[in-house]
């Protein structure tokens, strides 16, 4: 165990041929050359981890002038992995996926098989027309919407936009840790927040946020974008995860297994933010009165409700759920609002500069081998993580 706190453009077969040559001349053994296949880890169906299987499938092809295809070197495993494979959110991806291109094809044309992963580290191995930021051998990281197949892959096609080159001074395998989970965080606080307005105008900084369950893999990035921000940074955790949340700049850290936590998170409020990266749900914070004004859920039920009772039912109980927790209260007066992971280009850059700066370092709790991803997506399934599982796939 390792812990450390630390892209239409219609090709024609010509171009084809470069981009296959190009493989090949960059890594023979990966092209292997006679049938320019790759292997992924796939689902045929949904039903949990025992659905993964290792395929030999062919390497994705370029369809935009903006896309990239990248050599995945390594990736995350987050939660979102394993809830996709137990068919989380899929009546709304499978929209989405018609959306972009396959209208008219039934959902079983578009859904399988399925490759899950959202983060990467690799090396882009071909590039399209409109693609002037890269060459072919630059070492990238970046990070693939949840509608489309995912980096669990030996090769990805991602559009440029959501790639960067790699940062320096971290290795890969940090690299492949923290895209997802940072830009979760990001849009959950810049947007969902309202941060976009107080990091702007200097005045607004100093806010006092509390993080719950900040040793996970979003929680130790939240709380270090909240700390480059400026804001004041109050966190809980368990006994173990203390020193290493200290090391990443929070102010007050409070383990939540002391039978005093509750007053102690009473003490230090009141807060302009609570962001719930454990789960805990707003019913309970309001019932232990923690004082604050905004309460940020990552586990929103808009997808899980529209899965259970289609989109026009679904969409009418989301309504419901958000005015509902919204009602207002002499007792304690505050909005609930849901985060969702945003890939978002100018959420990386932000990232970016604050990787290279070192004022986001990565915290990598375990690395697997690729031949062992389902072991690594049954340690993300156990929770209780601190930081991030990450599949080297060198």
């Amino acid at each position: 165990m390792w812990v450390k706190c630390t892209a239409i453009l219609r090709y024609n077969r010509n171009f084809r041929f470069v981009q296959l040559r190009q493989l090949s001349q960059l890594d023979a053994k990966a092209n292997d050359n006679a049938d320019s296949k790759m292997q992924a880890w796939q689902i045929n169906s949904y039903g949990g981890i025992q659905e993964l299987q290792l395929n030999k499938v062919t390497i994705p092809v370029l369809s935009n002038p903006n896309d990239v295809l990248v050599k995945i070197d390594a990736s995350s495993v987050n939660p979102i992995d394993v809830a996709m494979i137990n068919g989380y959110g899929s009546k709304v991806l499978n929209l989405m996926r018609q959306a972009k291109g396959c209208c008219g094809k039934p959902y079983s044309d578009i859904e399988f098989p399925l490759t899950m992963g959202r983060d990467f580290a690799g090396t882009v191995v071909s590039k399209g027309h409109g693609v002037d930021k890269f060459k072919v051998g630059d070492e990238v990281w970046g990070v693939i919407p949840v509608e489309q197949q995912g980096c669990h892959s030996n090769f990805v096609v991602v559009n440029s936009c959501l790639t960067n080159l790699r940062p320096q001074n971290i290795t890969y395998i940090e690299a492949a840790s923290i895209l997802y989970a940072g830009l979760t965080a990001w849009s959950a606080l810049y947007y969902t927040g309202g941060l976009c307005y107080k990091t702007v105008f200097p005045t607004q900084s100093n806010k006092q946020i509390l993080v719950l369950g900040g040793s996970g893999g979003v929680g130790t990035l939240a709380v270090q974008l909240l700390k480059a921000w400026r804001m004041q940074v109050v966190t809980t955790c368990n006994t173990d995860a203390t020193d290493c949340l200290y090391k990443l700049g929070a102010d007050t850290v409070i383990d939540y297994t002391e039978s005093d936590a509750d007053a102690k998170i009473i003490a230090e409020g009141p807060y302009d933010i609570i962001l719930d990266c454990a789960n805990v749900g707003p019913e309970v914070v309001k019932s232990k009165k923690y004082p604050h004004h905004n309460y940020i859920t990552l586990n929103s039920p808009l997808l899980k409700n529209i899965d259970e009772h289609g989109l026009v039912l679904g969409a009418v109980k989301n309504i419901g759920d958000l005015l509902k927790q919204n009602i207002p209260s002499d007792e304690i007066k505050s909005f609930v609002k849901w985060g969702f992971f945003a890939p978002s280009p100018t959420g990386i850059k932000t990232i970016q500069e604050f990787v290279e700066s070192s004022k986001i370092v990565p915290v990598v709790q375990e690395v697997f081998p690729f031949r062992e991803l389902p072991e690594a997506y049954k340690k993300v399934q156990e929770g209780h993580l601190r930081g991030k599982i990450v599949i080297d796939m060198r």
